[in-house]
């Protein structure tokens, strides 16, 4: 089905290369600010046209709604108008470096935006920006023509992330030297011997523009296979990929590396230097933790035996009975449990039974056995009357002791 397909630029050069192709299969639309030029163009590949400045904005809306009010759509608008400038940017006039700029990028801004709402409604179409191989190199004493093409290639990239859910496709376009009179008109002269047909890329662009609705080129480079450069000259500077390329990410030193064909001795590779205070801890790797020198000598100094504390509580002061004297420990010595139990003897000492009236008191009280000890078989004769043993709580006043006689009833 044919397409309506507005072309900028398309009365010379590429733009004209591009609306001769597609002309016999769509409804092509050339537009420019030189009328003889559309007109005689329009005639010769019989194609349609339209006046416009493409700096001026309103121009350029008023353009696109005659092509529309005639042809009642714009189904692809090729952005190509372009103009050339070179030399050290203090050296550029600064009303050639604003129409440089005005015509490169914001005139392809504003063809863009006046084209952009009528693909928005029907939520289709196709935009193809013609950039430059400048448009993703850097070369000297091109500042501001670089500048211009490489805005379209960062205006181009955010499109198509902008429209991608729309169903309108954005493609940028990087070609190399062309055979074209972009540097006649701008007063240099270039040796156009190796240069590319402008009909190569007018063929790729038919092709892009034919593909399914489902399929999208975002974007494509062409260039003639016989000039090495990447550049519109022949110069060898290369040009910068804006996309990362896999094939380009060097590979590691410690990486498995093929070995070379044929029989060329291979060389062990060369152990990196490590630096000594970085040790690789991955799983089945060989370093070693550095060896840092480790005494032998053990300390052979007898390890003083912790002092042991009684924490056994003192025994509760007995009532109405004989006081029991606790026995006499050496300061010395070291308490055990085993040293307070009392373990019987099969022949105790004999005690004599002491006289209450020389009865010791509580703080001179010697060491006695338990009552259940035996007595010796000759004991001390005693006093039959019985001696009632004082309690130590008669003989100490206690502070809590209360006395009877100084207790009162209080009502």
């Amino acid at each position: 089905m044919p397409k309506v397909i507005l072309i900028s630029g398309g009365s010379d050069g590429l733009g004209k290369a591009i609306a001769k192709k597609l002309a016999p299969n769509n409804q092509v639309v050339i537009l420019s600010h030189n009328r003889e030029k559309l007109e005689a163009v329009g005639r010769e590949i019989n194609c349609d046209f339209v006046e416009a400045e493409l700096t001026d904005y309103s121009s350029l809306e008023s353009a696109v709604k005659q092509v529309i009010a005639k042809h009642q759509t714009i189904d692809v608008l090729i952005n190509n108008a372009g103009i050339w400038m070179e030399g050290m940017l203090d050296d550029n006039e600064p009303n050639k470096i604003k129409e440089l700029i005005d015509v490169n990028t914001t005139g392809t801004i504003f063809l863009t935006k006046a084209v952009l709402p009528g693909m928005r409604t029907r939520k289709s179409g196709q935009i193809i920006n013609i950039i430059s191989q400048d448009g993703l190199c850097a070369k000297k004493d091109r500042s501001v023509y670089h500048a211009s093409k490489w805005a379209i290639t960062g205006f181009t990239k955010c499109l198509q992330e902008d429209l991608v859910d729309e169903n309108i496709k954005v493609t940028g376009v990087y070609p190399g030297l062309l055979k074209t009179n972009l540097f006649e008109k701008s007063g240099v002269k270039r040796d156009l011997t190796d240069a590319l047909d402008p009909a190569e890329v007018a063929l790729f662009i038919e092709t892009v523009i034919n593909l399914s609705t489902s399929t999208h080129i975002p974007e494509f480079s062409i260039k003639n296979k016989q000039i090495t450069p990447t550049n519109m000259d022949n110069t060898t500077t290369p040009t910068i990929d804006l996309n990362i390329d896999p094939n380009m990410i060097a590979a590691q030193d410690d990486s498995p590396q093929a070995a070379p064909a044929g029989d060329t001795p291979v060389t062990a590779p060369t152990t990196p230097v490590q630096n000594p205070s970085v040790i690789d801890i991955t799983p089945g790797s060989t370093d070693t933790f550095p060896s840092t020198p480790v005494s032998t000598h053990i300390d052979t100094a007898p390890i003083a035996e912790p002092k042991t504390m009684d924490i056994t509580p003192p025994p509760a002061a007995p009532l109405q009975t004989p006081p029991i004297a606790a026995p006499v420990t050496s300061p010395d010595s070291i308490a055990h449990l085993a040293d307070v139990t009392p373990e019987p003897s099969p022949e105790p000492a004999p005690l004599a039974t002491p006289s209450p009236s020389v009865m010791p008191s509580l703080e001179e009280t010697p060491p006695q056995t338990p009552p259940s000890a035996p007595f010796s078989p000759n004991p001390t004769p005693v006093e039959s009357s019985p001696v009632e043993p004082t309690s130590p709580l008669a003989t100490q006043s206690s502070p809590l002791a209360e006395d009877p006689d100084l207790v009162k009833l209080i009502k």
